[in-house]
């Protein structure tokens, strides 16, 4: 077995960690139990347990939580819910319902709460006096972690979908304690990082207090530590790896599909309307299920990170030779049918269904996009090198009429806020054609693009405005340009990158661009000089360079710790890197994210 396997093989065996935790929650109650799940949380623990270990450890019966509770009777009810005070208060409010509030049952209730409960929680409990502040009380509240979910070879999830919005838009550093202690764990199992850096503020906070738990807890003392760097980085230092459009398969079935835990999944929709408010025709997704693991799919393992001109060749070659197989059983004698029946038959149902679904997925994807793929990745492009920018804004206002949608509209704002450094004439007439289009109930957005750091706050804007009395912050002089260029992010003639056989990691955004995380482990893994490498990146953001001396790495394989999601295009330009320089990366993240959950975020925030 190759050390690379070996190494997967160890990450997959972290949930056996998450069942011991939930097992000794489910333990403080014998008897036979009911589970009732937020929807959000079902997919990432049917990746952890499933079912049958869930039986095992008592549960009778599972519930979806909604408005309808199931009725109980004298059984334990254990709930697990993300630690959102909205689905707090739906847990509290369905236990109301359900007993006699003046003799409560003592000890029925348990709330497992992701990643912890509140001080909010415990006063809301004192109000219906279902307080947990005592030994034998009503409802007893858990702060519940699962530990890193191995979703894909080398890929580890937090599946913590809230990430982003609390820290980056709500300033919220409530939950970074929860990411130390994940990498400490981690890190207890792989062994000590010999070398680390860490860019940006919460990464650094996130160090800060890894070593806390460290010098608290202890840490690995296994002297062949299976990491031999840590690179840990903050999402809002490269934000045009999650707003350009990808090009490579797996990132764009994220793109098109909703894709959880490493599963794509869409169900067959009922709705029969074939155009928008707007009369743009509405593309129907076809229902598809694809395991995004390669170990399961060695369909999606040969096409994750193809250029998808590319996808459609290979998925063309696959279905020509199950088409073969087929016409070569006919001319089987007796015998030769029965020996294909029961050794070839199975696996050859099992691929054309594969096959099936990964060629519906394809045709979803160029349905979806259509024309827009090519104007957009051009203008995209333009936008990057800082080229046409009146051209890119005519595109965009366009762009704002025709298709309808304020995420892809908010979305290629956001890029060239970033690297075009607009105007507040230019902010001002987008931003109105925005609001007139898709409604004035977006104008707190505003407000979490600051926060986000996409724009800065100055009230001193001479612009003209929607309103009298109406600000418009002006656009925060990013040297992004400046940054790229000395990074080498950006090529100098994307016509020469081979998209088929690429030779660059930016192939993943069709030549345009290089994420900011493949070009820093680049660095790390061709042992880069540190002070060449210092240079190069203390203009983004605080920076933390550590054990010095164990660098050029011995070990070569690098964790990379993304603090508020991370795009699959980045992991392909990650897996690039890979391959080129032989050594193994894990990626390690919150979520993995496309540029419209981060819009999505940003959209749906109100303050």
């Amino acid at each position: 077995m190759s050390l690379s396997m070996e190494l997967d093989k160890k990450l997959y065996s972290i949930q056996e960690l998450s069942k011991s935790l939930l097992s000794k929650i489910f333990g403080f109650n014998v008897n036979s139990k009911y589970l009732i799940l937020e929807p959000s949380v079902i997919k990432p623990l049917e990746k952890i347990c499933g079912v049958k270990w869930l039986r095992s450890n008592g549960i009778e019966k599972i519930f979806k939580l909604n408005d309808n509770p199931p009725l109980f009777d004298s059984k334990a009810v254990y709930y697990i819910i993300y630690s959102t005070f909205s689905g707090f208060k739906q847990v509290i409010n369905q236990i109301r319902s359900s007993v006699d509030v003046s003799n409560p049952p003592i000890n029925k209730f348990h709330v497992l709460i992701m990643p912890q409960f509140t001080y909010l929680f415990e006063k809301e409990l004192e109000e219906y006096g279902l307080s947990h502040s005592n030994k034998d009380s009503v409802v007893k509240l858990y702060s519940f972690q699962w530990l890193p979910i191995h979703t894909d070879s080398g890929i580890l999830s937090l599946e913590f979908p809230f990430a982003y919005s609390s820290m980056f838009i709500d300033q919220n550093m409530t939950y970074l304690t929860m990411f130390a202690k994940c990498l400490w764990q981690l890190l207890l199992v792989l062994g000590k990082a010999n070398f680390i850096i860490a860019l940006g503020q919460y990464s650094n906070i996130i160090l800060s207090q890894f070593d806390q738990l460290c010098e608290g807890k202890g840490s690995s003392d296994r002297l062949d530590s299976d990491i031999g760097g840590l690179i840990i980085l903050d999402r809002n230092l490269d934000y045009p790896s999650t707003l350009l459009t990808p090009g490579i398969y797996s990132a764009l079935l994220k793109e098109i599909y909703n894709v959880r835990v490493g599963h794509c999944e869409s169900i067959s929709e009922e709705n029969n309307v074939n155009v928008d408010d707007t009369f743009n025709l509405v593309v129907k997704k076809d229902p598809v299920s694809i395991n995004m693991d390669s170990e399961l799919d060695p369909v999606y393992s040969m096409t994750k990170n193809k250029y998808f001109t590319e996808v459609t060749s290979v998925l063309s070659n696959l279905t020509k030779e199950l088409k073969m197989e087929k016409f070569n059983s006919k001319d089987m004698s007796i015998d030769e049918i029965k020996k294909f029946v029961q050794t070839q038959l199975g696996p050859a149902n099992s691929r054309k269904k594969i096959i099936s679904n990964h060629l519906i997925a394809a045709e979803t994807i160029i349905n979806c996009l259509g024309w827009k793929f090519e104007n957009l990745c051009d203008c995209e492009f333009n936008i990057i090198n800082n080229i046409s920018k009146s051209t890119n804004l005519t595109f965009l206002m366009e762009l704002t009429c025709m298709e309808n949608s304020e995420l892809m509209s908010l979305r290629l704002f956001c890029l060239m806020l970033i690297t075009q450094n607009l105007n507040d004439s230019e902010i001002n007439m987008f931003w109105e054609k925005f609001l007139h289009q898709f409604g004035f109930k977006y104008s707190y957005v505003l407000q979490n693009l600051i926060n986000a750091g996409i724009i800065s706050d100055s009230r001193n804007s001479s612009a003209g405005s929607l309103f009298p009395n109406f600000w418009l912050p002006r656009l925060a002089t990013s040297q992004f340009n400046l940054v790229a260029n000395r990074l080498k992010q950006i090529p100098p003639d994307k016509n020469i990158i081979d998209l088929k056989y690429p030779t660059c990691p930016s192939y993943v955004f069709r030549g345009t661009y290089i994420p900011l995380v493949a070009q820093i482990a680049s660095m790390v893994l061709n042992s880069t000089q540190l002070e060449e490498m210092r240079t190069k990146l203390e203009g983004l953001g605080n920076l933390t360079i550590r054990n010095e001396r164990k660098y050029p790495l011995q070990t070569r394989t690098l964790l990379v710790y993304v603090i508020g999601g991370i795009t699959y295009a980045e992991i392909g330009a990650l897996n690039f890197i890979e391959a080129l320089t032989g050594a193994k990366i894990i990626v390690l993240s919150d979520q993995i994210i496309s540029g419209n959950d981060l819009m999505e975020n940003l959209l749906n925030n109100v303050r």
